[in-house]
């Protein structure tokens, strides 16, 4: 019974700290408020979902039943795929929240208050796109989801680019959203039912009866669901968006948000879609192949960035078509090769796991570096080891960690992926060249972040009059080492988090065509597909032994390093003509890559002049009440003269109208 209240507990004490963070004193008070709400309800849904890992699904019924006869409820459902997701919203936030206590410190206190209840309000309501079990309350948390999101954008409103960013993003979700919308409506009236199992068995339905509509309906919701995950070539809006916001909010946008739209993705493709037929092999090859054009434009584009946080916002965009890229094999491999479909999967999931984790870490270290120097371009930074040396070596494991170093988590989930796409190819021969692909994006990310990591801490200290110095905060740090500590012990320990894989896909109809009932998470790391498997403390020995070898060779075998300040032709050079600029790296392979920077498509939307009328409150509103307001008061300016004959006149004129409208005021009452 107790369990059966904790959903209604988690999204009730985030708003009810989104209202007290809108109603706190200050700036301060609003973080902490926040943080308290954030950290109460992380630990409601870590229990949560503990509860439905040991004891099954829990679903509750908030009202069964809505006005006007709409055949829907607000009812709930926490399966293992919703506890996942559940407990990434648990950790995430709280660590960003931690961050934020010292990125908004000195902000003015209608500013800050707004950030953390919008904030409160967006993991609220993704909390209740993981656990809807009616699209009625999917949909309107997706709404509320989507609305925080565009204010968080805005926040900085003042700025026309920020404007602009926010307003593609809010067009470009909603129109897209639409076609989710448009399905869900076409199913409901085949299944006469809103509630998402019931949808499920009418789109199994359509497939053989009409299997065309059956195409359109799939093809509404996923364009919907990678558009919100910002699925190349649907994420246009994403680095603007994600440079128009707060470092706090777009750690989570990247980190959780965009993981909303793979929820979705996943529940279309393994919860509705008919598996191990036509529709699983078309579908899945177009996702594997949408995944792979994601994963490659996205980090090639972010290695020719100048911006720091528009480069990690373009690996956004790289690292999330490695999930899709799973998800497609494992719907393409469903009934053809199931262990391989499980193994697929199971990556995909594990890489959205690390994803939250590494990405959020990273855009948390752009935040830290911005508050120091004051710009986020790569230009005009350098030298901030001394300043933030534990910022630099967190950035240092997220780069790692995010390109697929052993032991660190990156590797453990691509090694997966690598391994479907390799021995995938067997069976569907395109898997192969995209895994080939997606081993050559691993090195190409790599260079991105060592070009953000060498940019930023490496070479002579530059001068940062707009940054703001002095010790790292302990807030900032300790979200840091959290989220830096994930990093690693999801790299060390594989095997669990590929078990809550499997047994999210085991709750997926015709569990058979998947194989995730026939092998564990300790299989799959290991020789599930032959050979030793993923030893990680192996490789973490073999490391260690390693860095011994190159440490008695430099000890032994090198000289003792001398250093110099550089010189050319006799002359000492300024450290502006010696340092390497981020401008100057990479140019011979972004030159043979130019067609993939350059936007193929930047669409712009404007409103119809007719409809800019309407909306244009200044024009018809608000600017014909500040002039009257303006009038009145260029009127009294000019009765105010200065002289004091003139003031005590007013003063009895005022007084002789109130006496009067007293008067009339008593002889009303009689």
């Amino acid at each position: 019974m107790m369990v059966t209240i904790l959903p209604g507990l988690v999204v009730i004490v985030l708003l009810v700290g989104a209202l007290l963070c809108a109603l706190s004193a200050g700036p301060r008070a609003a973080a902490r408020v926040g943080l308290a709400a954030g950290a109460i309800s992380g630990l409601l849904s870590v229990w949560l979902a503990a509860s439905v890992w040991i004891g099954g699904p829990v679903a509750v019924t908030w009202w069964d039943g809505l006005p006007l006869a709409i055949p829907a409820a607000l009812a709930v459902r926490v399966d293992a795929l919703g506890a996942i997701f559940l407990v990434l919203l648990a950790v995430v936030p709280a660590a960003v929240l931690l961050h934020a206590q010292s990125y908004l410190d000195g902000q003015p206190a209608g500013p800050a208050r707004w950030f953390f209840s919008l904030f409160l309000i967006l993991v609220a309501a993704m909390s209740l796109v993981v656990m809807s079990a009616d699209w009625v309350l999917f949909l309107f948390a997706w709404e509320v989801m989507t609305l925080a999101s565009y204010f968080l954008v805005i926040w900085d409103w003042k700025q026309e680019r920020h404007a602009r960013a926010a307003w593609t993003y809010l067009l470009t979700t909603h129109v897209t959203s639409s076609g989710i919308l448009v399905a869900v409506c076409s199913l409901s009236l085949v299944a006469g039912d809103f509630s998402v199992g019931a949808t499920a068995a009418a789109l199994a339905e359509l497939f053989q009866r009409l299997p065309g509509f059956g195409h359109l309906l799939v093809a509404f919701l996923v364009l919907g669901f990678i558009t919100k995950a910002a699925v190349w070539p649907f994420s246009f809006w994403l680095p603007e968006a994600y440079r128009a916001a707060p470092t706090p909010a777009t750690a989570v946008y990247s980190g959780l948000m965009a993981k909303m739209g793979i929820y979705g993705l996943v529940r279309v493709l393994f919860f509705m879609l008919p598996g191990g037929g036509q529709p699983a092999l078309v579908w899945g090859l177009v996702i594997a192949t949408l995944g792979t054009a994601s994963m490659l434009v996205g980090n090639i584009r972010s290695l020719s960035e100048q911006d720091a946080k528009r480069l990690v916002a373009q690996s956004s965009i790289g690292q999330i078509g490695y999930i899709v890229l799973g998800l497609g094999m494992a719907v393409a491999l469903s009934g053809r090769a199931p262990l391989l479909a499980a193994v697929a999967f199971a990556g995909a999931l594990y890489h959205l796991i690390n994803h939250a984790a590494f990405k959020s870490l990273l855009f948390l270290t752009v935040g830290a570096v911005e508050q120091v120097s004051g710009t986020l371009d790569l230009r005009r930074t350098g030298g901030l080891l001394k300043a933030l040396p534990f910022t630099a070596g967190l950035t240092l494991l997220g780069a790692l960690a995010i390109a697929g170093t052993p032991p660190l988590n990156g590797f453990a989930s691509k090694w997966l992926l690598y391994r479907a796409a390799v021995f995938g190819g067997f069976e569907l021969p395109v898997l192969a060249v995209y895994g080939v692909i997606a081993i050559f994006i691993s090195t190409v990310s790599l260079a991105a972040y060592l070009k953000y990591f060498g940019t930023v801490f490496l070479g002579p200290e530059r001068e940062y009059p707009a940054g703001r110095r002095g010790p790292e905060s302990p807030a900032a740090a300790a979200s840091l080492g959290v989220l830096g500590t994930a990093c690693v012990l999801l790299g060390l320990f594989p095997a669990p988090v590929v078990q809550a894989a499997l047994a999210a896909l085991q709750g997926a109809p015709g569990t058979a065509l998947y194989g995730a009932g026939t092998v564990t998470g300790a299989d799959v790391m290991g020789a599930a597909l032959g050979g030793a498997g993923y030893q990680p403390l192996m490789v973490v020995l073999a490391l260690a032994l390693c860095a011994l070898l190159v440490w008695l060779i430099r000890r032994l075998a090198i000289e003792p390093v001398r250093f110099t300040e550089p010189w050319f032709g006799g002359e000492r050079l300024p450290a502006s003509e010696a340092r390497y600029g981020s401008e100057h790296l990479y140019r011979p392979f972004l030159a043979r890559w130019a067609a993939l920077l350059r936007p193929w498509w930047q669409p712009s939307f404007h409103a119809p002049p007719a409809l800019e009328r309407a909306i244009d409150l200044d024009r018809w509103l608000l600017g014909p009440v500040y002039g009257g307001f303006q009038a009145l008061a260029g009127l009294a300016g000019r009765w105010h003269g200065g002289r004091v004959k003139g003031y005590v006149g007013w003063q009895l004129l005022a007084t002789v109208v109130l006496i009067a409208v007293l008067i009339g005021m008593e002889g009303g009452l009689r």
